[in-house]
């Protein structure tokens, strides 16, 4: 255990690094969330535990990513600053540690942002209870949706989700928003997403509310 908690804390150093270089944003701080999350996809993934930061450095590190990106199918595509995948054919919402893996290999191709379309009728069908990352997308994304084609676009910033630290959100708001979730759980997915509003992270953040607002999408 000990050994995944020291290979977390140099990841999350170089992501920080990475994320003031992309953004201009400056974190100076160990975020403790971040760990406990690089330490969850380390502990998930066995060919993420072949990597030790004593031998290894942030290119063998995103080698190991490409390959369980391979593994698991994670076909995308790149343009500037994006990467965009096409999760259409997918029936419900991905679990939240493959939306890190999405966010950490966009860094380290130092993309600043990723682009996910889903079919809009996951967002009709599902209830908010039954998915455990809409809120991430919501506080860390803009939303779009072209209801010709039936799709949604969450446009996520990768430096909003890895700069945010979870940990140490006012408690009182967290609070609030764990109540007026529980009492929202039967919203469908797209009704729970006009109440949530989104961009709350990136907005908080001027740099990258800029940054984020300058990137067109063609639907």
């Amino acid at each position: 255990m000990k050994k995944s908690t020291e290979d977390a804390e140099y990841i999350e150093k170089v992501l920080r690094s990475k994320i003031n270089i992309t953004t201009g944003l400056k974190l100076t701080e160990p975020n403790d969330w971040i760990i406990d999350t690089v330490q969850m996809l380390l502990n998930c993934y066995p060919i993420l535990r072949k990597f030790h930061h004593k031998n290894m450095g942030i290119e063998e590190l995103q080698a190991l990513i490409l390959k369980l990106s391979e593994y698991l199918e994670m076909h995308y595509s790149e343009d500037d600053e994006l990467i965009f995948v096409d999760l259409t054919e997918m029936k419900t919402l991905m679990p939240f540690k493959e939306l890190i893996l999405w966010v950490i290999l966009a860094l380290l191709k130092n993309k600043t942002h990723v682009n996910f379309k889903f079919n809009e009728e996951i967002f009709d069908d599902i209830k908010v209870s039954k998915t455990d990352v809409i809120d991430y997308l919501c506080d860390n994304s803009y939303f779009l949706k072209n209801s010709t084609k039936k799709e949604c676009h969450f446009t996520l910033s990768v430096a909003a989700i890895l700069g945010c630290d979870y940990y140490n959100q006012n408690p009182i708001i967290t609070s609030l928003v764990a109540i007026q979730q529980y009492y929202k759980k039967d919203l469908s997915l797209i009704d729970y997403i006009d109440y949530r509003k989104t961009a709350q992270n990136i907005n908080k953040k001027p740099r990258l509310k800029m940054q984020s607002s300058s990137i067109k999408i063609d639907l």
